[in-house]
């Protein structure tokens, strides 16, 4: 349990159907909303938040309320949250707990259906000192592919476990997904006009997320490219694979060889 935390800067996640939502202060409330909100904020507020923290708590509390549309009276309980036993939705790394304090929100959104708001506040100054605070609710994983040796034209990359991926081989993918990063690097050891796509499949269909590199220099090349979560996404049992392609119309004759290729998941458990 934090005691005699400085609350400095208050940051809101609202974690609704999985997404994290950053919320900051608004001016726009009108006095009345506001008191109205205050008023069942203090009778909803646990006893384990003292004035202060109370205080800290109401302007963000307003605002979330505001902008989802919900009445002020849905909000039924406000408590802190003991890092001892930490929800599932909030993942704190790199930073002490003594920095930190984190409320728990529940309001009704629809009759019989109670959700949360998590909001955690932070001292500014003593975070400057430690490092960067990060927040997690979605886990990130990295898988890899590759080919170590020579080749000249189009071929499947390697699994971390040496097997060779194909349209129905790769890594099975076992929860909710999306593909969010994608990086590579090879030897051009004979150069020519063209361009090597490293290209995703899911269960034997190209995704449209790849990286491209261009084979007219001999040497090391390489590419990454991000994107955010549900552009490319995938379900438990698909089947994830990587192919080195050279694009329509690349010369004859070019040799490439000992490629890395890192791919990016992000998943909601």
């Amino acid at each position: 349990m934090i005691k005699g935390v400085v609350l400095a800067v208050i940051a809101t996640l609202l974690l609704v159907n999985a997404n994290l939502l950053v919320g900051g202060e608004s001016s726009s409330f009108s006095e009345t909303f506001s008191k109205e909100v205050s008023s069942v904020v203090e009778s909803a507020v646990g006893e384990d938040l003292s004035a202060e923290e109370l205080e800290s708590v109401k302007p963000y509390v307003e605002n979330f309320v505001e902008k989802r549309g919900i009445e002020p009276e849905k909000v039924k309980e406000i408590k802190k949250v003991d890092f001892e036993k930490l929800p599932k939705e909030v993942n704190i790394e790199n930073v002490n707990d003594a920095n930190l304090a984190i409320y728990e929100v529940e309001y009704e959104e629809k009759p019989s259906e109670i959700k949360k708001v998590f909001v955690i506040s932070y001292s500014v100054e003593k975070l400057r000192a430690q490092g960067d605070l990060i927040v997690a609710h979605d886990k990130r994983m990295f898988l890899n592919f590759g080919f170590a040796g020579k080749g000249s034209g189009d071929a499947f990359l390697k699994t971390a476990t040496g097997v060779e991926g194909s349209t129905e081989k790769g890594y099975v993918m076992m929860r909710h997904g999306s593909i969010t990063g994608l990086s590579s690097s090879l030897v051009i050891r004979e150069p020519g006009r063209g361009n090597i796509d490293i290209v995703i499949y899911k269960n034997g269909k190209e995704v449209g997320f790849r990286n491209s590199l261009n084979t007219e220099k001999a040497g090391i090349h390489k590419d990454y490219d991000i994107q955010s979560k549900g552009v490319v996404s995938f379900e438990p049992g698909d089947i994830i694979s990587v192919k080195l392609e050279l694009e329509p119309g690349s010369e004859k004759g070019i040799i490439w060889e000992d490629v890395v290729t890192l791919l990016e998941i992000t998943t909601e458990e």
